[in-house]
């Protein structure tokens, strides 16, 4: 099989695109190529080409690099193809490019963006193997499998054939051809006379899988052999013998705990990128494969090593690895037995200096890769080159390597007419997740002139858990941090909660929707500093005590998945004495749910009991649709 090329050019975006034209006519045929830009497809429609392959991608550069658009991107070239680069040049004009604009948040401008990550990018492309641009020949259309992708299919085949319930896992890095094995497995199991269901995000994420099933260019939705949606498997009476869940890391955890009680007597195979651009492979990793020890069923992990869709050890792959660091890894450290605290140290990182350490780079993000599932690449240019964002580590003494991490953003001391105009739903805030959620959702307009600090991510390392590395870390923050308020926002879990409360902080808001990868109601938490956040906590404490059941009511009616018992009594855990509101304070809070982008659930006790007390104007409507939708 052909290996790919790595072909970068550079000058101004009319010269990139002529020598793009050259190289790609150079060719003994023409190509089915796929080009990405403001000219052509935009970086955020490739996410719905996936799955598909292009003898050639062009990505033009010239605007900014969307990290997570060239993890997508390298995908799609075929064995042969090439990867091309359109750049500016070298002498272009200093300064920000237009899509680093989108890193700035209030008070920053797009000015205040640093470069450490095009650094980093333009150092993995000068050590990256790259061709000419006449280089380019045949492409290889066919696909052949590797061995360890054909003793995948026979082990998947036999395990989905024999009737008894299994669990069975495939990861691989992105062009190990897991779809096709499925796809295959499938297809030696036309004869048994089983009702298989094949579920994913979407039907076109399933298509891989069916065309290696059946040859389908569509996936059927009835027959012996189908496509049903996740969660109308998880919460449905589907019968099935086998359930295929393909690239099971994209669905919510909760969604595939459930899929997997729905079906206690199924075999199930789940399937999933390791390594990649969707930032969610190593949260099926952590959370979803380690609860999978707890069922019954016999387990069997299963990985695929070679690559099909390209040659082993491919310049483009190994290029797109380093550029993006999809292979980072915690730290390698020695660890006690005994669980003690480990010796470390306090940093705030230098990011300039991190950008030029690689090795702490790696340790960095090696730590939130491991440690989070929504990490995806644009967070590597985000980390480094947001001016709202500072990192702080902790570090052995011993070694100097990196084992906890925890990503802070600075928010909040919002002018008093950019507070009215989010209060007003004017504006929305771009990187302030504390004061856009206090202003516009909980109606607190003065909360946003506080000076606060947001934990965005923490991290530790996975060899050292239980040292009480992240409580370390977070006090360390706080101590070297002067703010009116620390805060939070996370999916709630029974376990996240507990562990925030033990270090003073506590609930302030739970979202109304789950999350789209989490599957969890979000929490916001705050640990109040000065007066001022002292006294918004106790306000907002009062709110969620009269808000929370109807919270918990709209989450239960609104999604089909109920709430974990543990995670509803830990978020009403400690909660202050339910305090009815004064009629002037319904009124006042009603007025503003009203005029402004504060939601419902921020309201709703003081909803509900307005309208309970207006209940006989709702006879005086003309329309008895209107006083029904009211009631």
């Amino acid at each position: 099989m052909r290996r790919r090329h790595l072909i970068a050019l550079r000058g101004s975006r009319e010269e990139t695109a002529a020598a793009a034209l050259a190289a790609l006519a150079r060719r003994p045929a023409g190509g089915d190529d796929l080009w990405v830009g403001p000219d052509h497809t935009p970086g955020r429609a490739v996410r719905k080409l996936l799955g598909r392959a292009y003898d050639a991608v062009v990505l033009d550069l010239h605007d900014g690099l969307d990290a997570d658009v060239l993890g997508q991107a390298h995908g799609f070239v075929r064995a042969g193809g090439a990867l091309i680069l359109r750049l500016p040049p070298h002498d272009g004009p200093p300064g920000p490019l237009p899509l680093d604009a989108r890193l700035a948040a209030h008070p920053f401008t797009a000015a205040d963006v640093g470069d450490r990550f095009r650094l980093h990018f333009e150092r993995a492309l000068a050590r990256a193997e790259r061709s000419p641009a006449g280089a380019l020949g045949p492409v290889d259309h066919a696909v052949t499998g590797s061995p360890d992708q054909a003793a995948a299919v026979a082990e998947l085949t036999e395990r989905l054939r024999v009737p008894t319930p299994s669990l069975t896992t495939l990861v691989a890095d992105r062009g190990r051809g897991k779809s096709s094995a499925l796809g295959l497995a499938l297809r030696g199991l036309a004869d048994a006379a089983l009702r298989v269901i094949v579920t994913a995000e979407d039907p076109g994420s399933a298509a891989e899988v069916f065309r290696f099933a059946t040859g389908a260019p569509e996936p059927p939705t009835d027959g012996a052999l189908r496509f049903v949606p996740p969660m109308a498997l998880a919460t449905g009476d589907d019968p099935a013998d086998v359930i295929v869940v393909d690239e099971a890391a994209q669905l919510p955890v909760p969604v595939l705990q459930q899929l997997v009680r729905r079906h206690p007597e199924a075999r199930v195979a789940f399937a999933t990128t390791a390594r990649g651009y969707e930032g969610t492979g190593r949260g099926f990793m952590l959370r979803f494969l380690a609860w999978l020890e707890t069922d019954p069923r016999p387990r069997r992990h299963l990985t695929l090593e070679t690559p099909i869709r390209w040659a082993p050890d491919d310049p483009v792959e190994r290029f797109v690895f380093d550029a993006l660091l999809l292979d980072a890894r915690p730290a390698p450290v020695a660890a006690d037995a005994d669980g003690r605290p480990c010796d470390v140290d306090h940093a705030l990182l230098d990011r300039d200096g991190l950008v030029r350490d690689e090795r702490d780079l790696a340790d960095v993000f090696g730590l939130l890769v491991h440690a989070h599932y929504r990490t995806t690449p644009e967070d590597l240019h985000r980390i480094l080159d947001a001016p709202n964002l500072a990192l702080h580590a902790l570090r052995t003494r011993d070694s100097g390597r990196v084992v906890a991490v925890n990503l802070v953003a600075t928010e909040g001391a919002l002018p008093p007419a950019l507070r009215e105009d989010v209060a007003r739903g004017r504006h929305r805030l771009r990187a302030h997740a504390l004061a856009d959620a206090l202003v516009a959702h909980c109606g607190q307009t003065e909360a946003g002139a506080l000076t606060m600090l947001r934990s965005v991510r923490i991290a530790t390392h996975p060899d050292l858990r239980r040292r009480r590395l992240a409580s370390t870390l977070i006090r360390a923050v706080e101590r070297a941090s002067e703010v009116d308020l620390f805060g939070t926002v996370f999916g709630a879990t029974a376990e996240l909660l507990a562990f925030r409360r033990s270090l003073g902080y506590e609930l302030v808001r739970v979202s109304a929707s789950r999350g789209a990868r989490t599957g969890e109601p979000a929490a916001l938490m705050l640990r109040p500093r000065s007066a001022a956040a002292h006294a918004l906590l106790a306000h907002l404490r009062a709110d969620l005590a009269r808000d929370l059941p109807h919270q918990l009511a709209l989450l239960e009616a609104d999604g089909e998945l109920l709430l974990d018992p543990d995670l509803a009594s830990a978020l009403g855990h400690g909660l202050p004495p339910v305090a009815p509101l004064d009629e002037a304070a319904r009124d006042a809070a009603v007025a503003a749910y009203l005029g402004s982008p504060r939601t419902f659930e921020s309201a709703a006790s003081a909803v509900t009991s307005f309208v309970h007390a207006h209940l006989g104007a709702l006879d005086a409507l003309a329309d008895p649709r209107q006083a029904a939708l009211l009631r």
